[in-house]
């Protein structure tokens, strides 16, 4: 699923093509789609990310949020290729949803989803990591990918973002001291910021709006590097699984 940087990335991108700009058709080609064909109407006011959500803003107050899911991608271009859900028409171009499973949704606020915690690259990340973790006996990583506390890690960065900073992913979260909260605070920001200008990681199905793959996965520490050596001490990188997500890390520099 694509996390923090890949969907900034994409709502980046998509400012620059899309904001101001009227939407001139909407083809629905996915009936579980069709429910905010009637809202996708008017000008693109705003492009925000909300976590590892994209919400557009139309004019007349309307606001459609955008779900990526497991293999869902925005392409803009007069052709979206196979596994079309959704065009959307524009009097400059095409913006496609494409995507292979069907699991990528739009809908419209409700307001009955929980509310998003602090977003890394906002916010005064290390004293709400220290306050939020307090008594917790959760492994640390997964508060990092708790949307309710950390809005946008997912799996991929969170594995990174604990090598970083040497903290060990199964350690309970309430034992970190607020020294160790910054230094994971410092590696989330500077993890993310050079994963969005490298747009992305691409194992499996992200692309950008363009289609071109990200460039990250060839700066990843551990992640996806089960027995190779760790790049700081040489030991062999080991995985586990974590609330049935792989995990990896190095068991001599993470404690």
């Amino acid at each position: 699923m694509p996390e923090l940087p890949e969907v900034e990335t994409l709502r980046r991108q998509l400012e620059e093509v899309i904001l101001g700009q009227e939407v001139s058709k909407v083809e629905v080609l996915d009936p579980k789609l069709s429910g905010v064909q009637g809202v996708l109407k008017g000008e693109v006011q705003g492009v925000e990310r909300e976590g590892k959500l994209l919400a557009f803003s139309i004019e007349g107050g309307k606001r459609v949020l955008l779900s990526l899911r497991m293999t869902g991608r925005l392409l803009w271009g007069k052709d979206g290729g196979r596994y079309v859900r959704l065009v959307i028409h524009f009097p400059h171009g095409r913006l496609h949803l494409v995507d292979p499973r069907r699991f990528a949704t739009l809908s419209l606020p409700d307001g009955r989803s929980a509310p998003l915690g602090v977003d890394p690259l906002e916010g005064n990340l290390p004293s709400f990591l220290v306050q939020r973790s307090e008594g917790r006996r959760a492994p640390v990583k997964t508060l990092l990918m708790d949307q309710r506390h950390v809005a946008g890690i997912g799996n991929i960065y969170a594995s990174e973002i604990l090598y970083a900073a040497g903290v060990h992913p199964l350690r309970p979260a309430g034992s970190l001291t607020a020294e160790q909260w910054e230094g994971v605070a410092h590696a989330a920001r500077a993890i993310l910021e050079e994963a969005i200008r490298l747009r992305g990681t691409t194992i499996s199905d992200w692309r950008d709006l363009y289609g071109r793959p990200g460039k990250y996965q060839d700066r990843l520490r551990v992640y996806g590097r089960k027995g190779e050596p760790c790049p700081r001490c040489g030991a062999p990188i080991e995985r586990v699984t974590l609330s049935g997500r792989g995990t990896y890390f190095c068991p001599r520099c993470q404690n």
